[in-house]
């Protein structure tokens, strides 16, 4: 503790500042500058309480500021096998084709997105595209219908669709892929090897939303890779006897900064209401993976891959 001077001393100043006068006090302060300094400690002690038990942790910035942490990103090193299955198609599928245990596919190459279409099913099983920064909105108009992809054998029409109650639901999406690849990208994801049925609530609301926010992350982190797909269950059901129903979706998010990887992955059933919060469907890939048969990542080295496929993690804050 500064001890009070017996004797003053005068006080140094720069040229032309203001000197204040110096009084000397009658009593000694000395109780006083204790109690004043217990005070400021246990103001200080409050704060800190507070703040952590808000869940964010206080760093000191300056002597009078705390400032709030943000949550750093934290993923899993990527080893040179996953940089190099992903830069053999064009950087477009993270640790290239996902693997197919059960099913004969055809995989379709396209200007923006890869596919892998089972004539089976006359589904997609997945679909992959990489999602760039980009500024402003899509400017082009959205094409007047959805055309068949003659690549495929079962070359399903648009029209089967009508009065069945399904909506036709894109795997790689319209809007973000046009702005950032331009209009024969655009095209190409208004073909019919790139639609599943979903119903209204889930294609138009809650699907919707999880697509912008796979463009709002591309803006934030520069770039993530999506790899998405429906899931079938053992009970198959056809829509008019030729294409079947997905009694489910997924997508992965995937984000690499500083030579780490990061992932979010949803299952979103078809049943939705259209109002729930996309953080109600957060899974882990491993979930994905006992759920469609499909292997994920498979260049990653073992304990990294384990590791984030196993976990169910929270919305990127950072």
């Amino acid at each position: 503790m500064k001890q009070h001077p017996q004797t003053p001393k005068k006080p140094q100043h720069k040229k032309n500042a203001y000197k204040p006068r110096y009084v000397k006090p009658k009593k000694p302060v000395g109780p006083i500058i204790v109690i004043a300094i217990i005070l400021v400690l246990a103001g200080i002690g409050v704060g800190i309480y507070l703040l952590s038990n808000s869940g964010e942790k206080p760093t000191r910035t300056s002597k009078n500021s705390v400032k709030v942490q943000v949550p750093k990103f934290v993923g899993q090193p990527v080893n040179q096998e996953l940089k190099e299955a992903s830069l053999k198609y064009g950087n477009i599928i993270y640790g290239g084709f996902p693997i197919c245990a059960s099913d004969t596919v055809n995989i379709l190459q396209n200007t923006a997105y890869y596919s892998a279409y089972s004539e089976k099913r006359r589904n997609p099983l997945w679909v992959a595209y990489r999602l760039d920064c980009a500024t402003g909105t899509n400017q082009l108009h959205r094409p007047g219908g959805f055309a068949p992809d003659n690549r495929t054998k079962a070359r399903i029409r648009s029209k089967i669709y009508k009065n069945t109650g399904y909506d036709r639901g894109h795997m790689c999406p319209n809007s973000a892929i046009a702005l950032r690849y331009g209009r024969k990208a655009q095209l190409e994801t208004f073909v019919m090897s790139n639609v599943v049925p979903q119903k209204p609530a889930l294609n138009r609301h809650v699907w919707e939303r999880l697509e912008r926010l796979e463009e709002a992350y591309s803006n934030k982190y520069e770039n993530v890779w999506v790899i998405t797909g429906p899931i079938f269950d053992d009970h198959i059901e056809l829509m008019k006897k030729q294409v079947e129903i997905p009694d489910a979706f997924f997508k992965i998010l995937l984000d690499e900064q500083d030579n780490k990887v990061r992932a979010l992955a949803f299952i979103l059933p078809q049943d939705v209401t259209g109002k729930e919060s996309l953080t109600d469907f957060l899974t882990s890939i491993d979930e994905i993976e006992r759920r469609t048969g499909l292997n994920f990542l498979e260049p990653m080295t073992d304990l990294y891959e384990d590791k984030l496929e196993a976990e169910i993690t929270s919305m990127w804050v950072d």
